[in-house]
């Protein structure tokens, strides 16, 4: 899982940017939670180890952390966040 996918599934939660208004921070953080148990179910239903899979989700998280952090930061900057 990686940041193109969660790109797309926040623009698609987002409209494709095709919201021109302000985004309001408790929706993008109801899109990350929604990103992260998606996430999370994938990898509990793979083929990995149990391990593994522990490996794998700690790190979509990090990975999705750091990216909604960055959107919002974006947004903040360009005085999209409400």
């Amino acid at each position: 899982m990686g940041e193109q996918y969660f790109k797309g599934v926040l623009a698609a939660y987002l409209g494709a940017n095709f919201v021109n208004g302000p985004v309001s921070e408790w929706q993008i953080d109801v899109i990350k939670e929604d990103i992260s148990r998606f996430s999370e179910a994938m990898i509990e239903h793979s083929q990995l180890t149990y391990q593994e899979k522990e490996n794998q989700k700690h790190q979509m998280k990090q990975s999705l952390e750091a990216y909604i952090h960055g959107v919002k930061d974006e947004l903040r900057v360009k005085g999209r966040l409400a």
